[in-house]
C-alpha cells in the first residue's frame, strides 16, 4: 500500500514503472477493459464472477511462443465466471496462428 501512495494512488503507473525496470510484460484488466470488449455493460453479479477469474498469474498461460499472445484471453475468463461473451466466428478467428520454429 505504501507503494501505491508513493504513486499518489496510481496502481497502473506503479505496475507500468516496475514492468519497465524488470523488463516484463503488464496485463491490465479493468470493468471497462472488459465492458468495451463485449460491447456492453456488465451487471455487478457479472464483474465479480470475471474479476475473481483475473487473477496476477492467469494471463501467463495467454503467452504464446516467438512472441504471440493470444488476444482472446477475455473470453476464457468470461467463460470460467459463466459470464456470456461475444460469439466466435470461423471466418474472423481472433487469434492468430502460431509459427512453428
Amino acid at each position: 500500500m505504501a507503494l501505491v501512495a508513493a504513486y499518489g494512488g496510481d496502481a497502473h503507473q506503479l505496475l507500468t514503472d516496475l514492468a519497465d525496470h524488470l523488463c516484463a510484460s503488464v496485463a491490465y484488466v479493468d470493468r471497462p477493459t472488459i465492458e468495451a470488449h463485449l460491447e456492453r455493460p456488465l451487471s455487478d453479479a457479472e464483474w465479480s464472477a470475471s474479476a475473481s477469474q483475473i487473477t496476477a498469474m492467469a494471463f501467463d498461460e495467454h503467452i504464446g511462443d516467438a512472441g504471440t499472445i493470444r488476444t482472446d484471453w477475455i473470453e476464457d475468463v468470461l467463460l470460467q465466471a459463466g459470464v456470456p461473451g461475444r460469439p466466435r466466428t470461423a471466418s474472423s478467428p481472433s487469434t492468430p496462428p502460431r509459427r512453428r520454429r
